[in-house]
């Protein structure tokens, strides 16, 4: 989206609206202490995989590799097919495939987690929702620990402006992005199925950074926000999601720094998103992944690692005002600058 002179003009006057928040301890990072982990381990590591354009072949040589390093991650899936077509980011095979269905169940025996990218590429309405959540059960076991929003569906969960609570940051979003309204959340709507998450789901994605510790973003990892009651717990992500951010995000200088720091990184990637050619995973990719598994991490899903920061650090609560300030702007200037 090109942003043009006067738009800039307009976010450099909402921000000037807000100086007693965007100065002083608002913009200072939270304290950081290394976290501790099962067996002595260094460091967390895990991948959240959003299905979109995924397919057996475009993302089955990744699997492959990830099973032999031992990295075990978190992948999602869509139950029903597209109803937007048209939209690439909307494609991809469902587990109304029996060929993939088969492919995302020897995932699960491996010890791989399967989570929720939504009902469908595409939009859905309550009861298609209540389907797919009974047919992902019927189909994986259980419900989906972890669920991820996709893109622009209009049943998205606290989505766009929604993501944030301050208003100002509001404003200064819909700025920069398309302005349109999310209504997974807002009961009476019928795309509504937040009291289905609720019960369900214990963990949704909101704020994706380049940052490869995410703990150092936000130690309190996951939390719950009263503001946005459907949710039980949110979480971050760091910020990888083609290959070719993929790579960048775990070069060996951000690799040594996350075994230092004893930190946390989820990684948000697509590897439908150019890991592979002609069923060939790419050649860094495979280095960046080698010598990440050679190091002394903890290894497991993203669901595992989060129920282990709950129950051992300070994940579980709500945060205060200064952690969601700082939190809410950081991710807002990063999509800007």
């Amino acid at each position: 989206m090109k942003i043009t002179a006067k738009k800039k003009i307009v976010a450099l006057l909402v921000i000037v609206v807000i100086p007693s928040i965007t100065i002083g301890v608002f913009l200072l990072p939270p304290k950081y202490e290394p976290n501790s982990f099962p067996d002595g381990k260094k460091f967390a590591f895990t991948i959240c995989d959003d299905t979109d354009g995924s397919t057996v072949k475009n993302v089955k040589p990744v699997y492959d590799y990830l099973y032999e390093l031992g990295l075990l991650t978190t992948k999602t899936v869509w139950v029903l097919p597209t109803n937007e077509p048209e939209i690439l980011a909307s494609q991809g095979r469902t587990l109304s495939d029996s060929v993939y269905t088969e492919f995302i169940l020897n995932l699960q025996e491996k010890g791989f987690e399967i989570a929720s990218h939504g009902s469908r590429g595409g939009s859905s309405q309550r009861l298609e929702i209540l389907e797919s959540f009974e047919k992902f059960k019927n189909i994986i076991g259980h419900y989906p620990k972890i669920h991820i929003n996709h893109f622009m569906n209009i049943d998205d969960l606290y989505w766009g402006a929604d993501k944030l609570d301050l208003l100002p940051l509001k404003i200064l979003y819909n700025l920069f992005q398309e302005d349109k309204k999310f209504y997974g959340h807002i009961p009476g709507s019928e795309y509504f199925w937040g009291d289905i998450a609720q019960k369900h789901i214990s963990y949704v994605v909101n704020f994706s950074f380049h940052e490869i510790n995410i703990t150092k973003v936000n130690p309190f990892i996951p939390y719950h926000n009263p503001e946005k009651p459907y949710v039980n717990f949110w979480f971050h992500t760091s910020y990888g999601s083609d290959v070719d951010e993929f790579n960048r995000l775990l070069c060996t200088e951000n690799l040594d720094r996350l075994e230092k720091e004893g930190g946390v990184c989820i990684v948000y990637t697509h590897f439908a998103s150019g890991f592979c050619s002609d069923g060939v995973l790419n050649e860094t990719t495979k280095e960046r992944l080698k010598d990440l598994a050679s190091r002394d991490g903890w290894f497991v899903p993203a669901s595992e690692i989060l129920d282990y920061l709950k129950q051992n650090h300070q994940g579980g609560h709500e945060l205060s005002l200064r952690q969601k300030v700082y939190i809410e702007l950081r991710w807002v200037f990063e999509r800007i600058l």
